[in-house]
């Protein structure tokens, strides 16, 4: 059955996915969250986020997205290992759909970069 899979690409496949890379106390819930997106990321947590979150162990994680009428607040804790997070200089970093499947499911993120082609002469 790909009940969860189905899931998660209608709610989560067409949306720009935001990770928060600094630690975030996991006290916090939907209004803390929600606060956090608004002052640190600058950024308006209804326009349809996804936003991350992750426990200073990088083992539990918290998504927070406005869905048309409310929030939904999903959480994710490893039982084994630590997520895996890219890095940026600014303290979070968007992610493709396929790296938000990656994570979720403990995957590491792998980040290719594109390669110049270069001109040949002859």
């Amino acid at each position: 059955s790909r009940g969860p899979e189905i899931m998660m690409e209608s709610w989560f496949k067409n949306r720009q996915v935001l990770l928060y890379q600094k630690p975030v106390d996991f006290r916090k819930q939907l209004d803390g969250l929600m606060q956090l997106t608004a002052s640190e990321l600058e950024k308006d947590p209804t326009d349809g986020t996804v936003y991350i979150f992750r426990n200073r162990q990088k083992d539990k994680l918290k998504l927070l997205v406005w869905d048309r009428n409310g929030y939904f607040m999903g959480y994710k804790r490893l039982e084994k290992g630590r997520f895996s997070f890219p890095l940026d200089e600014e303290g979070h970093a968007q992610l493709s759909f396929n790296e938000l499947e990656m994570l979720i499911s403990g995957m590491p993120i792998i980040r290719m970069k594109k390669r110049t082609q270069k001109s040949s002469h002859f």
